[in-house]
Parts: C-alpha cells; sequence; structure tokens
C-alpha cells in the first residue's frame, strides 16, 4: 500500500463515499475553498482570501516546490457542494546538515472540514505524503504546525524555527538632516540573484541551513513584478549605497496584519559592514512597512520583528538598545523515518567531530536503546564504520545510553544537549562512555533553516 500510495493514480475508498487520492488541476477551486474556510481565526470570518491565492498559486504547475498532483485530498462523493473534506501537500526543500546536503519533505497546508474530524483522515493524507516523500528519497519530513498535533504522525520539535528580536519605532535613530541616506531599499530583480545568493549564504551558521535553489530565486522575483502584493507571502528588495552598488538583500513581509513588519531574510555583500548599514536598513524598513497593504488589522505599524533564529550578526549590530525584545523561537516539527539511513548520510560530520575532540582516534562501539529497538554504531579510529538498528538483549542489553525514539532526534539535530534531555526527561540516561561519546557527535548547536 506504501507504495501505491506514491503514484499520481493512486486511490483508495475510506468507505462512507470518503476516497482518499491526488490532486488534478480540476481540483484548484475546491481545494482553494476548504483552505479559506478552515484558516479563519473566527466562524463568522470571511474565507482566507491569502491562503485561497496560496492554492491557486501553488496549482498552476510552475511553483518550485511542488506541482499540481501534489496535493493528497479526500473527497466525499456523496457531497454535491465542497466535496474536498481535506486535504496536505508536498513541498521539497534542500537543507545541509554541517554542508551535507539531504532532500526534505515537507507536508504543508494541512486542512479539514470541521465537521468531518475526528475519524483519522489526517493521518491517512499523512500516511500517502510520506509514501510520496520516500519514494523521492527524502530522507526527513519537516513541517511548521500548531503545537502537540503532528506527534501523532512520527514527528518530534528538533529545530528552532524564527524566533529572534524586535525593534519598536521610537527607538530607530533619525537621520541627520541635508544628509542623504547611505543606504536605501530598491525592488530586487533576476540580475540580483547571484548577489542575493552570495550574501544569504554568508550567513550560514550552525547544523541545520536551507539551501535556496535558483530557481526558487527567480519565482519569487518574476511573482512580486507581476502579481498584486495581496497575494505574496514576502517581498525581496536589494539594499544599495549612494552610489547604486547593491550591499545586500532582505526580505520581510508584503502584507501587514498586526502593529508589527516580520523580517524573514537580511544578507550583506563582503565588503558592506552590519553596523553602517543597520541605522539605514530600519529606517528603511519603517518607510515600506507604513506603506504596505494590511489585513484584518487596522493598528498602525509601531514595532519590527527580526525572525532570523536564535543566533545572527545583525542582532550584533542591533545590541539591546535598538532591539530590546527577545522572542524565543518555535520549533519544526521533524520525522527521520530510517534514522540509519540519516546517520550513515552524516557520517563524516560525525567523524569530523570524533577528529577535534577528546576521543579522536576512538574505537568501540556506541549502542542506545529506544525501548523498543535501538541503534548500535561502530567506530575504528574515529571512522563510522557500521551503523545499524539493534535490538537490546532480554538480559544484561549492555546499553550504553537510552532515549524514546522520538525524543532522540532533539539529540540527533543539535537542538538539545544530552545534559538538557537527561534533565527534562527520565528516561533519557547516559553511562559515562556514552555520555562522552554522545556529547561529542551530537553538541549542542543553533539552526536556522528557512521555512520557504
Amino acid at each position: 500500500m506504501h507504495t501505491e500510495a506514491a503514484l499520481a493514480t493512486y486511490r483508495h475508498d475510506l468507505g462512507n463515499g470518503l476516497v482518499l487520492r491526488w490532486s488534478t488541476a480540476a481540483d484548484t477551486e475546491r481545494l482553494a475553498q476548504l483552505v479559506g474556510n478552515v484558516f479563519r481565526r473566527k466562524a463568522d470570518e470571511p474565507p482566507n482570501t491569502h491562503l485561497g491565492q496560496l492554492v491557486h498559486r501553488l496549482m498552476r504547475g510552475d511553483h518550485p516546490l511542488m506541482q499540481i498532483g501534489d496535493f493528497g485530498l479526500i473527497e466525499d462523493t456523496q457531497r454535491v457542494e465542497h466535496p474536498i473534506i481535506a486535504c496536505t501537500c508536498l513541498w521539497r526543500q534542500h537543507w545541509t546538515y554541517e554542508g551535507i546536503p539531504f532532500l526534505v519533505g515537507r507536508p504543508e497546508i494541512v486542512a479539514s472540514d470541521p465537521d468531518y474530524r475526528q475519524r483519522g483522515l489526517i493521518r491517512a493524507l499523512f500516511t500517502m505524503i510520506h509514501a510520496r516523500s520516500a519514494a523521492e528519497g527524502h530522507l526527513v519530513q519537516a513541517i511548521t504546525g500548531i503545537p502537540y498535533f503532528y506527534r501523532q504522525f512520527g514527528y518530534e520539535y528538533a529545530l528552532d524555527l524564527n524566533g529572534g528580536r524586535t525593534t519598536f519605532l521610537s527607538l530607530i535613530p533619525k537621520k541627520t538632516e541635508n544628509t542623504p541616506e547611505p543606504f536605501t531599499l530598491r525592488e530586487a530583480t533576476l540580475e540580483d540573484i547571484p548577489l542575493i545568493t552570495t550574501c544569504y549564504n554568508r550567513q550560514r551558521t550552525g547544523v541545520i541551513w536551507s539551501d535556496i535553489p535558483n530557481d526558487y530565486w527567480q519565482y519569487e522575483l518574476a511573482y512580486d513584478q507581476h502579481s498584486p502584493a495581496q497575494e505574496h507571502d514576502a517581498r525581496i528588495m536589494v539594499l544599495v549605497n549612494t552610489e547604486g552598488l547593491a550591499q545586500g538583500f532582505v526580505s520581510f513581509s508584503a502584507v501587514r496584519h498586526s502593529r508589527t513588519i516580520n523580517v524573514y531574510a537580511i544578507g550583506i555583500a563582503p565588503e558592506a559592514s552590519w553596523y553602517e548599514i543597520t541605522p539605514s536598513l530600519l529606517r528603511a524598513l519603517q518607510r515600506n512597512g507604513e506603506q504596505l497593504p494590511t489585513q484584518l488589522t487596522t493598528d498602525p505599524l509601531s514595532e519590527i520583528t527580526f525572525q532570523l533564529g536564535r543566533v545572527h550578526p545583525f542582532y550584533d549590530a542591533l545590541g539591546t538598545a535598538l532591539a530590546p525584545r527577545y522572542d524565543h523561537p518555535y520549533c519544526w516539527y521533524v520525522r527521520v523515518p530510517e534514522v540509519v539511513s540519516f546517520i550513515k548520510h552524516i557520517a563524516p560530520v560525525l567523524e569530523r567531530r570524533i577528529a577535534y575532540s577528546v576521543i579522536s582516534g576512538y574505537s568501540g562501539e556506541l549502542r542506545i536503546t529506544f525501548y523498543r529497538g535501538g541503534l548500535r554504531l561502530r567506530f575504528e579510529q574515529g571512522q563510522l564504520r557500521h551503523v545499524e538498528s539493534w535490538q537490546p538483549p532480554l538480559y544484561e542489553s549492555n546499553a550504553q545510553a537510552g532515549f524514546p525514539r522520538l525524543v532522540f532526534l532533539k539529540l540527533l539535530f543539535c537542538h538539545s544537549s544530552l545534559e538538557e534531555l537527561d534533565a527534562a526527561f527520565p528516561d533519557v540516561w547516559a553511562k559515562e562512555e556514552g555520555s562522552i561519546m554522545l556529547s561529542t557527535l551530537f553538541p549542542k548547536k543553533p539552526s536556522a533553516p528557512l521555512p520557504l
């Protein structure tokens, strides 16, 4: 079933007239209606037109993250009006683990008609999404979503999502009178993509990073130029100096939904200075933010929120004087269906960590119990020679550490330290050798995968 579920022709009868299948172009308007009706803050609000427009955009066939047939949906064949009653779609992203690339399948826009909930429909959809993701060779699935819900489908919070600093407009320094603004913003063009890519990649930090292919930048910039602002998720602009030379880029909200605008990415050229560009950039963001179209708010703009992750060089330039409020990160949910395969894939990183540690040249085994199954890693002279699933014996298991299976993902992606997990979970433990090994292989480090 799982292999068949990945096929475009897959169709499964769930009973009572409900059919599980993949989307076609003919489903576009009905998918948009479902998503627009589901994603409302109140029952008496009008449909969410922004997300409805996003569905139309995704179903045109030219989006870099998915194609027309990548919505999984459930249709009530006995219902005349609004027959599509649940859906989600599969996006593809490219991430790296300290430089090692891997493909990520990202379920998004998960929606179900309130009259059909508590029937396991989303579970059925995720089975289909996971099947296609596996068929395409994705080692990981990841989703940004509501609290708790996706733990039901094998996901765990394991990577920072957003988080950052907030600047209040009242704190932004004024420009000196009768002097030109040292830096200003202009609309980005296709010719700016090499600069944007260079500036973006200069900010690589931590463990997990989103690689953004050229076709994504091309799509976003072309769409920005030919579509109404209300349909955009973000604007991309280029920072230029008084001579018109590009010095960096910034991506921020295209529509304002509250008293703040959100900044999603900033990068500067090698010759530019964070300290020098900061006052001008803040003033330029304020000017642009005050001109943005608004939805569901009448509040005037009063702050700028920089959602650049837990750490970023721009925060150092801002300091606490310009950005006094710290916004704690939320989390990506992450699913790793085959932990053995993923560890084999990132083996060069693990070997590098050993080489620069107190256990350089280590030979031996690391045995981890997941209570139902486990993991065994064998090293020779600091090289990872073998990884396999491991079933601890009934007596004298000689495991060196133990984790609930999903909790282990927090360590695998370096989101939490072994010490933190040991303090938070009574069923996390490690013996002395296991503790040294795990702390070396999976040290706590920040990550900043961008939710494209």
